[in-house]
Order: structure tokens, then C-alpha cells, then sequence
């Protein structure tokens, strides 16, 4: 018999030898360097007897917390198999806990003996890099002392260091004769390296087994006896079979082999399954089999495979049915013990669950503190702490726990951190030395970051938040390059909007759709007004109610545009209805427009719910709705002073802009008043209205250079608007003095002429009072000329009333070039009561006849109906006497009770004497 023959009768495989008899038999060699061989799992009753593997997050916490003193209670071989993995894991961080462990092994296993500590302490120091520390105690010397007498094992592991010259001298030869007798020995490694040295045409002296029977040697030496290590040992044969680096690969027998594992317990099997089936490479899918693998791995406590399963019962997909809170579970377990994976996924799903129902904002937290502990905790996970920070304290009350977050962040290089950080490093650049450091880092996230946002904020920043603000050059340069690459905020009027859908810009229509594809809120709420008045493609605008749904704040930047819609006469609809749908959606900011336009609509009928829509607002110190208690709740809020009495921590501690700007006027020391002061401009959107309220809080509190300042950086930010300049101009006339009396008429002037008709009458104010030092009548004459050229037929009468009461030198020099009755009847035919009124009382100065006079009454009757009280006075009177109408007595009472009614006292007075003629005649 030769040796390989007497190999295969040798008793050391009671299971394999039981179950060869249901092995099919070798095949040939399919490969050069591979070996097919077709050997099955037994076809017997498995039980769960494999002590499964603990998941690597928690064996480390397990032995983290090992005291050093006493093993763990468990059986030795997994104590061994815990030592193996922590070493192959990271032999150096766990160099000390594993050397503790071999030291106290004999006290736990017999077997343990000096030869298997020696080996032990070997091989730690292999996985450790420790070679010259192995070298130089000879150890592998001492090891190879034992080689007769060793076990077939070490046989192998000895053979392996001599051919590789692993701490000893290389010796191919002695390591081929002991690798040889590890496998005649029946070591499975010994046989497979010996079949894999084979195939690639190494000669093996002394080795007489065909390279089949080697293998089948080998496999059957993995499986062995049934104790609770077999999965160990079988889940190799169903990786040899996966890898087909020795044996040829099938991946339908590595299944097989896997399955075997996971059905005694093996959870790392079970998951091998369910990972094959949902690759299925090489293998035809089951998803039955998927689910109930993956259920087993999940069982078993792997959070990967935990986390799978939670994605498909979260999804819905493949487990019969939707089920988040068993998905809920599933990830918990996964982030239990702080696997990434799993506390990845737990975070992301709790994430999700937030923002749709604020019940899960608590253990959304939980979920990002628990995963902030790991060493590889991603940045956005720092990023939503600091965001944490800021929503439960406020912006200013959270702002040092926050700035640690995403400080950390930004150190991992996240520059959605710097985003964070900027308008905070503003608060304390005072000089600008500090302003440019922030600058510096907002820059770079343009030119190497790619972001484009920042472009818009770079103008701002130089704007109004530079420590010499307005920095005009800087400001106009990004403001440029913003305009160049399309990403300056694009916003229209409701008239230009208007104007843009009756006669579409091209170019205009395409910035407006790339800013609203970016996802900005303003930009797509006028896209789909647009989309809308130009009745697109029902599918398009399908498109777009979806995708606006993406982002937060487009239905309440809808109702507001339907706001200024119904501020021109040309909403669609209340726009109090997308307001309310926003504030449903959770979106609290749109309770202050919400209240404003309750109390446009009905201030008695509407003031108890535009309180209860503002108070909320006011908690969370919204300045807006701040400034509106007085208004609502007058009682107890009596000014603006008991409303920041009342509001000052909560101002302290998340005041936005308009709420820091409310309590600038209230801080009476210099320094606080100062940090304000830099809240305001880290807070402000930088638009002119804005920092217009900031220059009148200045002016408030008497600091001329500070409200000269921001008087300067909203002039800049003004665009040269001819009302707006106006707006400056009465903010210098309220506060200036006369030390700005130049600046102040200037800035008239440029309003003037640009168009506005506002700063004509500022400009009268000037020259149009003779007892004005400024006075000038011919001036005064021209303003008066160009205010009623310039007006809107609806204001003529407006303007020729001031007119009437000028000085006669003025009047005379306008009234010469203006034809005053054609004025009044464009204003007249353009549907102004007043106007209607003031033409037919000319006509009725001038009728010639009883046509004349009556077209006179008729235009003052349609005045009065109109409801303008002094035509129905004056229409009252022709009724009376019969003037351009039959006369009627009664009629006559019938008009001056509307006009009494209406609180004119002249006609109050009429009414009672015409009342008491009839009873004084009898």
C-alpha cells in the first residue's frame, strides 16, 4: 500500500470518513494551476451547534473592557479564536491585551503548554512587525527545537517560516520536508499549499498523492468532528471554492459549503449567502433564499447584514410588505454597539424620520452623538450636532457648542463646515486683518471647492460686514463675476414678472429656471408663476409641483409672491392659502406674513389669529413678529420698549437681525450695544431695507459716525432706486442735521431725477415754503410742473391740490403752463373720484348751458358714488337747487346723511337744519 493509500484509512476524520460515502468523486484538473474536485457538504441533520462569531465592534468592546486579570468565561478555543481575530484585525493596538491573555491561557486550558505559548508569542509578533524582536530572541530557533515532536500543525507554520526566512535563516529545503509531513500529517494547509506549489509546477520531494485526493484530503480534514468550531473550518472550503485560487472555482458548491455553515449557526455564513444571492454572479438568484439568510446573519447580530435587511423592510422590497419600525429595530441593533455601518445607517434613517415628524428629533440626536464617538466619524455628522446646538439653544446661545462641532469638520476638510463658520468669524473680525482671514477661507472654497454659492456672499461680505463696509471695488468684483457665471440671485417684481410673461426673454426665462434648478426658493416660486400665467404643458408643470417639493421653503415663498401679486391687484388667489400650506409643512416663518396679511384683510375680525400666528414667532425671536405685538396686543404691549423688556433672553439667545436691531436702541452699555452691533451684520441678508433699519437704529441711539456708515452702505447697496435714495434722504433729514443738509437735498435730487415722484414733494418741502431759507419760486413752479406731468393719472388731482394752496407766485408760474381742467379730465376718465369731482365743479363754473351744466352734475354724481364725500356734499347742494338735476328735497338728505354718515361735519349740520325747516315753517 503506498502512503497516499494508507493516507486515506487514516482514522483522523470520524465525520469525513462517515460522510465520504455521499462525496461524489474527484474530477480532473480543469486548470493548470487549478484542481476541480466535487466535494459536497454531508447530507445529514445539522443543528445550530457553531458558537458564532461576536461582530467586530463588539468583541472589541468586549475586550477593551477585559480587565487583564481573569479569562472570560468561555471555552479556550474561543478565547483562542477571539485572540486570533483582534490580531489579525490590528496586532499592535492590541499587542498588550493578547500577550495578558497568552500569559493566563494555562489556567484555562491544560493544553496550553510552553511549545503552544512559544508559537503563540511567535506569531503575535510576526502580526506585529515585531521581526527583529523575533530575530533577535531566536524564537522561531527555539520552535524549530520542537519540530520532531510537533504536531502536524506546527509542522506547517514552521515550514511556512524556513521557505519565507521569517525570523530564521531560509532553508527551502528542511521547509519542503516539514511541509511534507504536515501533510501526511493531514494538515489541511499543508495539503492545500502543497496543491497549490504543484499546480504551478514546483516538484515536491517524498509527495505521492495526486493533487485530487490531496484535496479531499484536505477538505475533509476542515470538517473533522461536529464541535461548536466546524463553521470555522467549513466556511473555508466554501471560500476555497469562491476564491478558486487552489481548488477550481464553483461558486454553486461555495454556496452550498456556506449554507451548511450558516445552518449550524454561523452568522458570517449565513451573510456569505445572502450576499451571493443578491450579487448573483455565477449563480441564479432566490430571493426566498436571500430573505432567510439574510434573516439568519441579521439574527446572529452582524450589523451589515442588519442593516440590509432594515433597507429592504424600510423600502418595502422583497420581505412582503413596508415595516419601518421593524427597520427602526434593525438599525438600532446595528448601532448598538458602534459598528460604522450600522450607526451610519441608524443616523441617515433617523435623519429621514426628523424631518417628516419632529418625534424622532431626540433619538435622531442620540443617534449622531453615539456616532460622533468614533475616531472615523464622518464630518456631516459634527456638522448636524452644531446644527443641533443652534436649533435647541438658539444662534447666539449656541453658538460656542456649535463652533466645536464644526470646527471638527472643517478640519476634516467639509466645506459645508466653513459655510457655518464664516458668518460666525465675521462676529469678531474687528479689524481687517481678521475680516480678510475669513475672507481668505470663504475664496477658497470658490477656486478649489468649486462652490457658488459663496460668489454672492463674497459681495455681501464686502458690502456690509468689512470693518471699512461699503469696500465698493471688492464688492463690484464679485458681484460681477457672480452675474458672469449665472449664479447672482435672479428676482423679479410682480410687474416685471408680468411684463416678462407677455413678452419672454429668453435669456431672462433660462436665469430664472437655472437658479430655480439650484433650489432656491424665491427663484422657483416665480418660475412656476411663470409656468403657470403662460399656461405651459400640464406635464411641466406636474415636473415642477414635484421637484419643488425637495426643498424647504418654496410653499411659503409662493404665498408670499402671491402677496405682492395682491398688492398690485394681480394674485390669482388668497394668498393666505399657500401660507397656511406652509406653515402645515412645518415652515413657522411664515407665520409673520401670514399675520400681516390678516391684518391687511381685517384688522377687529382678524387680530386674535394674527397673535396667535405671530406669538410662536416671537418665542423664537423673530423680530418681525416682535414689532407686530403692539400692534395686536396693545395692552400688554404698549411699545416697542416693553416688547424687548418682555423678549430680552430670548433675543439674547436666538434674536434674529430684525429682533437685534429692535434691541440696539435698549442697550444702554457701549459694549453690548457694540456686540449687537456685529450680531446684526453677521445676521443681515445685506439687502438695502435691511441695513437701512440698521442706520435708523444708529441714528435712534445717536451715533452719527455709525448711522453715517451704514447710511453710506445702503446708499451703495441703493443700485441708484430713486425711491430708495428718497428713503435716505428722509433718514438724513430726521437725524442728520444740518451738518448733512447738502447730503440730504442731494439725495432728493438723484431721486427726482430718476423719476420718483416722492422726492419731488421732499423737494417742495425745500424750495416751496416761503418761510424755508431755501426757498425759490421758480424752482418750486418747475417741481410742481414736473410732479403733476409725472403722476399717474389717479394722482393728478393729488398733486394739483398741492398746488392750490402754493404761494401765488408759484401758482401763477405753473398754472400757466398747465392746462388744470384737461389734467382733471384724463384724471377724471381714469376713474379718480376726486378727480371726477374737481372737473365738474369746472364745468359748472363754465357752462353756458343747461347741457353744460348738467354734464357738469353728472361727473360730480358719479364722483360721489364713487364715494368721494365732498361730491356727494357738492351733489347734494345741485339736488337742492335744482343745478344740472331736477331738484329733489329729499334726494338732497338722502346724500348729505351718506356724506354725514361718512363724517363730514358740514354736512351733519345741513342734514339737521333741513330736517328742522319743515317743524319751524308750521
Amino acid at each position: 500500500m503506498t502512503r497516499a493509500a494508507a493516507l486515506l484509512y487514516r482514522p483522523f476524520l470520524p465525520l469525513c470518513v462517515a460522510a465520504l460515502a455521499g462525496f461524489p468523486a474527484f474530477a480532473q484538473t480543469a486548470s493548470p494551476q487549478t484542481v476541480a474536485v466535487n466535494f459536497e457538504p454531508p447530507r445529514i441533520e445539522v443543528e445550530k451547534i457553531c458558537a458564532p462569531s461576536t461582530p467586530d465592534e463588539q468583541l472589541a468592546a468586549q475586550w477593551t473592557a477585559w480587565d487583564g486579570k481573569v479569562l472570560p468565561e468561555m471555552a479556550p478555543d474561543l478565547i483562542q479564536r477571539d485572540l486570533r481575530r483582534l490580531m489579525d484585525a490590528d496586532a499592535i493596538r492590541w499587542f498588550d491585551t493578547i500577550e495578558k491573555a497568552h500569559a493566563l491561557m494555562p489556567s484555562v486550558d491544560p493544553q496550553f503548554d510552553a511549545n503552544k505559548a512559544l508559537l503563540a508569542r511567535v506569531e503575535l509578533l510576526i502580526a506585529a512587525g515585531r521581526l527583529k524582536e523575533l530575530t533577535n530572541q531566536r524564537l522561531v530557533d527555539q520552535l524549530m527545537a520542537t519540530e520532531n515532536g510537533g504536531s502536524p500543525r506546527l509542522q506547517s507554520i514552521l515550514a511556512d517560516y524556513l521557505m519565507n526566512g521569517t525570523g530564521i535563516t531560509v532553508d527551502k529545503e528542511k521547509g519542503m520536508k516539514l511541509l511534507v509531513a504536515a501533510g501526511y500529517g493531514g494538515n489541511a494547509d499543508a495539503l492545500l499549499k502543497i496543491v497549490e506549489l504543484q499546480e504551478k509546477g514546483t516538484q515536491i520531494p517524498g509527495w505521492d498523492v495526486p493533487s485530487d485526493i490531496a484535496v479531499t484530503m484536505a477538505f475533509g480534514a476542515l470538517v473533522g468532528k461536529m464541535d461548536p468550531m466546524i463553521c470555522d473550518r467549513v466556511a473555508r472550503i466554501a471560500r476555497e471554492y469562491m476564491n478558486g485560487t487552489t481548488v477550481t472555482r464553483d461558486v454553486s458548491l461555495a454556496e452550498k459549503w456556506f449554507r451548511f455553515a450558516a445552518d449550524m449557526g454561523d452568522g458570517v455564513s449565513a451573510w456569505k449567502v445572502a450576499e451571493m444571492h443578491m450579487r448573483s454572479e455565477d449563480l441564479v438568484k432566490s430571493n426566498d433564499t436571500l430573505i432567510t439568510y439574510l434573516t439568519k446573519a441579521a439574527d446572529a447580530g452582524l450589523p451589515y447584514a442588519q442593516v440590509a435587511l432594515g433597507r429592504l423592510y424600510e423600502q418595502g422590497a422583497l420581505v412582503g410588505k413596508k415595516d419601518i419600525e421593524h427597520a427602526r429595530a434593525l438599525y438600532e441593533k446595528a448601532a448598538k454597539f458602534g459598528d460604522r455601518a450600522g450607526l451610519l445607517r441608524n443616523a441617515l434613517f433617523l435623519q429621514s424620520e426628523a424631518k417628516a415628524d419632529g418625534a424622532y428629533q431626540p433619538a435622531y440626536r442620540a443617534a449622531l452623538e453615539q456616532f460622533a464617538k468614533r475616531v472615523d466619524a464622518p464630518a456631516w455628522i459634527f456638522i448636524a450636532l452644531g446644527d443641533f446646538e443652534i436649533a435647541d439653544k438658539g444662534r447666539w446661545g449656541g453658538e460656542s457648542a456649535a463652533v466645536a462641532y464644526y470646527e471638527k469638520a472643517e478640519a476634516m476638510g467639509d466645506a459645508g463646515a466653513t459655510k457655518r463658520l464664516t458668518p460666525i468669524r465675521f462676529r469678531y473680525a474687528d479689524t481687517p486683518k481678521q475680516f480678510y482671514k475669513v475672507i481668505d477661507a470663504v475664496i477658497d472654497t470658490v477656486h478649489t471647492g468649486g462652490e457658488i454659492d459663496p460668489m454672492n456672499g463674497l459681495k455681501d461680505a464686502f458690502s456690509c460686514r468689512a470693518p471699512q463696509a461699503p469696500q465698493r471695488t471688492e464688492a463690484q468684483y464679485w458681484e460681477g463675476i457672480s452675474a458672469a457665471t449665472g449664479t447672482k440671485t435672479v428676482e423679479f417684481t410682480p410687474t416685471e414678472l408680468l411684463a416678462l410673461i407677455a413678452n419672454p426673454n429668453p435669456q431672462d426665462i433660462a436665469r430664472l429656471q437655472t437658479q430655480a434648478l439650484y433650489g432656491r426658493p424665491t427663484a422657483i416660486a416665480q418660475y412656476m408663476e411663470v409656468l403657470t400665467r403662460s399656461n405651459a404643458a400640464p406635464e411641466e408643470l406636474v415636473f415642477w409641483e414635484s421637484y419643488a417639493k425637495r426643498f424647504e421653503g418654496v410653499t411659503a415663498a409662493r404665498g408670499r409672491l402671491e402677496n405682492k401679486f395682491a398688492e398690485i391687484g394681480q394674485n390669482r388667489s388668497d394668498p393666505t392659502i399657500m401660507l397656511r400650506a406652509a406653515i402645515a409643512e412645518g415652515d413657522t416663518s411664515a407665520e409673520v406674513d401670514l399675520a400681516e396679511i390678516l391684518l391687511k384683510q381685517d384688522p377687529q375680525k382678524n387680530a386674535t389669529e394674527a397673535l396667535t400666528a405671530v406669538e410662536p414667532m416671537a418665542e423664537m425671536g423673530n423680530g418681525a413678529a416682535l414689532r407686530l405685538l403692539p400692534q395686536l396686543d396693545p395692552k400688554r404691549f404698549p411699545d416697542l420698549k416693553t416688547v424687548y423688556a418682555s423678549y430680552a433672553d430670548v433675543i439674547e439667545a436666538r434674536g434674529d437681525f430684525d429682533a437685534l436691531v429692535l434691541a440696539l436702541p435698549f442697550q444702554d452699555d457701549l459694549g453690548r450695544r457694540g456686540d449687537y452691533m456685529h450680531r446684526a451684520t453677521t445676521a443681515t441678508d445685506c439687502s438695502f431695507d435691511e441695513i437701512k433699519t440698521l442706520a435708523d437704529a444708529m441714528g435712534q441711539v445717536g451715533d452719527q459716525a455709525a448711522f453715517m456708515k451704514w447710511v453710506d452702505v445702503a446708499e451703495f447697496l441703493s443700485e441708484n432706486d430713486s425711491w430708495r435714495l428718497v428713503q435716505l434722504g428722509d433718514l438724513l433729514r430726521h437725524y442728520g442735521g444740518e451738518s448733512v443738509a447738502t447730503a440730504q437735498l442731494a439725495y432728493y435730487q438723484r431721486g427726482y431725477e430718476g423719476g420718483n415722484t416722492t422726492a419731488i414733494h421732499r423737494l417742495l418741502d425745500i424750495y416751496g415754503d416761503d418761510g424755508a431759507p431755501q426757498f425759490n419760486a421758480s424752482t418750486a413752479a418747475d417741481l410742481y410742473v414736473a410732479l403733476v406731468e409725472r403722476s399717474e393719472p389717479k394722482d393728478i388731482p393729488r398733486a394739483l391740490s398741492r398746488l392750490a394752496v402754493a404761494s401765488r407766485p408759484i401758482q401763477d408760474n405753473a398754472y400757466a403752463r398747465l392746462d388744470v381742467p384737461k389734467l382733471y379730465r384724463t384724471a377724471a376718465e381714469a376713474g379718480n373720484p376726486a378727480g371726477m369731482r374737481e372737473y365738474g365743479k369746472l364745468l359748472q363754473v363754465i357752462a353756458k348751458s343747461t347741457v353744460d351744466l348738467e354734464a357738469s352734475t353728472q361727473w360730480i354724481f358719479k364722483a360721489a358714488e364713487a364715494g368721494d364725500v365732498p361730491a356727494m356734499l357738492t351733489y347734494a347742494d345741485a339736488l337742492a337747487f335744482g343745478l344740472g338735476v331736477p331738484a329733489s328735497r329729499e334726494q338732497a338728505l338722502v346724500w348729505l346723511q351718506k356724506a354725514a354718515d361718512a363724517g363730514n361735519t358740514d354736512a351733519t349740520t345741513k342734514v339737521r337744519s333741513l330736517t328742522l325747516q319743515p317743524e319751524v315753517s308750521q
